[in-house]
């Protein structure tokens, strides 16, 4: 009888994170490329919480991923398959920041990327040998595994994602890439993606990347080669990207970004104010300027290219009138949709580090606090407003960018600029699906969650 793998990625209990707005929604690439890694007596399957309820079936080995913010439900799916004696495995940026702590409650840890090790710990399981730390290399990119993309839920908006580098330089100081994927940029074959997107048996896609382009002319070189080769193999296909500010900066690689189906990208704007850039050491944005924010969003539309732009409130830099200034950035700069987190710090980041030595950590009770960490919620005191005046002011961007009659507005801004009816589909969906989104987190956390919490 075959041996049955369950690979999970935990969802947010109240069903109120941001990933519930369908549009957000794409497959983990992890949990897929571990799936083509797993021998074919194994019998496997995919549960993404985001998308479809657990049902705790029963299985031989539970593989479980996660982020901070999900690491507690992460746990409390462990402890369940353990009371039934079954081993369960966790892995991904969490687990590799916080193994003393994640191994109190899963059998066996897998640091860094699992790709090396994993056949290994499949071996070791199947002799009831599992052992308790496994350490992932860095593994070159060439010829990797085709991704079980065929294991997800239809019930995706972007039913496949592809990956074509991991790894960024930059190491910023609210983010944890670096420290996992390490400061190298590491490339797949460019004639192996295409492969991958060929056989794909989708019509969109999301590139997966933390940033597409990286950096550079040889970087820029190979975006066009990729975004040509998909135009030459007719490969019609629309997809979205993160992208790094400097996207915008080449003529020719917006040219066939937007002929390769191109429909939005997510920049990492961050702030509209240079003070709060240089403390989060955003140093391409500060080479850009915020000056020329507006520039870099009419570029993109000039090629029928959207943008939803990444902005980060409550860093030290900012004080009580950045809200208004974000509002009135948003609204000026014909930006097609937006997203606004307060800033958030992770484990294995430098701004978790430099809070904690300064004693300014809200929600310290681990793990337990973690479901706190999930950029919507103050977890630290910001050093010009208090924690209830940041996520107001959050709650204020939203709603005032994204009410029906802005919405509306905007969606129809974005058909002038590029004269694409997707993207102002898009567009509107996703405001609108945030801004309700946002309502109801900030309702909860306000006038439910205190009640839960008293009455425990």
């Amino acid at each position: 009888m075959a041996k049955k793998l369950l690979l999970v990625n935990p969802g947010d209990e109240a069903k109120l994170n941001a990933i519930s707005v369908r549009l957000f929604t794409f497959p983990p690439p992890s949990l897929a490329y571990l799936a083509a890694l797993t021998p074919s007596d194994w019998d496997i399957k995919i549960v993404d919480e985001n998308i479809e309820p657990m049902t705790f079936e029963d299985a031989d080995l539970v593989g479980i991923t996660a982020m901070t913010w999900n690491a507690p439900r992460a746990y409390e799916i462990s402890e369940q398959y353990r009371q039934k004696g079954i081993k369960t495995v966790m892995g991904g940026i969490h687990a590799s920041m916080m193994r003393d702590e994640a191994i109190q409650f899963v059998d066996s840890v897998v640091i860094g990327e699992a790709e090396s090790v994993w056949q290994c710990l499949l071996h070791d399981c199947e002799r009831n040998e599992l052992e308790r730390f496994y350490r992932g290399e860095r593994i070159p990119l060439e010829n990797l595994v085709i991704p079980r993309n065929d294991l997800y839920s239809d019930r995706y908006r972007l039913k496949a994602s592809v990956q074509t580098a991991r790894g960024c330089p930059i190491g910023c100081e609210f983010c944890s890439v670096t420290t996992f994927h390490g400061r190298t940029y590491r490339q797949r074959p460019v004639e192996e993606v295409l492969d991958e997107i060929e056989a794909l048996n989708c019509g969109e896609f999301f590139f997966s990347d933390d940033n597409i382009l990286s950096y550079g002319k040889k970087a820029e070189e190979r975006a066009i080669q990729l975004f040509r080769g998909m135009v030459e193999r007719g490969l019609k296909k629309r997809w979205a990207s993160q992208v790094g500010i400097d996207f915008a900066s080449n003529p020719e690689l917006l040219r066939w970004a937007q002929k390769s189906g191109c429909l939005i990208v997510h920049i990492g704007f961050e702030s509209v104010i240079e003070e709060t850039l240089e403390g989060m050491h955003k140093v391409r944005n500060l080479k850009v300027g915020v000056r020329n924010y507006k520039e870099v969003i009419k570029r993109m539309h000039d090629h029928g290219i959207g943008v939803h732009g990444a902005f980060i409130l409550g860093s030290d830099g900012d004080r009580k009138d950045v809200f208004q200034r974000t509002i009135e950035f948003i609204l000026d700069s014909k930006i097609d949709t937006a997203s606004f987190t307060i800033l958030t710090p992770l484990p294995g980041t430098i701004l978790y580090d430099r809070l904690r030595a300064e004693g300014r950590l809200l929600r310290t009770n681990y793990p337990d606090d973690w479901r706190h960490y999930d950029f919507e919620e103050a977890v630290f005191n910001p050093r010009h407003m208090t924690p209830d005046e940041l996520e107001e002011g959050v709650y204020q961007v939203y709603q005032s960018v994204t009410s029906r009659a802005t919405s509306l507005r905007r969606a129809f801004n974005s058909l002038i600029q590029t004269r694409s009816l997707p993207l102002t589909a898009v567009a509107y969906s996703l405001n609108r699906g945030l801004g309700a989104l946002v309502t109801q987190k900030y309702q909860y956390v306000k006038h439910v969650l205190p009640h839960k919490v008293g009455g425990l």
